[in-house]
């Protein structure tokens, strides 16, 4: 099931637990966007906005030798050196 956050507008995938307080598809929800509890409608069709696809999560190629040793380079910069 999805529910859309009635404050900041975030559609999220909710469990079909056991839910104390509800009103048929309306029911207490805590949204993971913002934190805030709210009654949400549980029945919506909007795409999922929560949580956002992170670019990083996408695949990037190995470094190369020269680029891995650039980096090592880069960060020892900020490494203390013990006297």
């Amino acid at each position: 099931m999805r529910a859309k956050c009635p404050k900041c507008h975030a559609v999220f995938e909710v469990d079909i637990g056991i839910s104390l307080v509800h009103f048929g598809p309306w029911r207490s929800t805590k949204c993971p966007a913002c934190g805030k509890r709210s009654i949400t409608n549980n029945f919506v069709n909007d795409p999922i906005t929560w949580p956002p696809e992170a670019a990083s999560q996408e695949k990037q190629p190995p470094l190369t030798d020269e680029e891995l040793m650039k980096k090592r380079l880069e960060e020892s910069k900020y490494e203390q050196k013990e006297e």
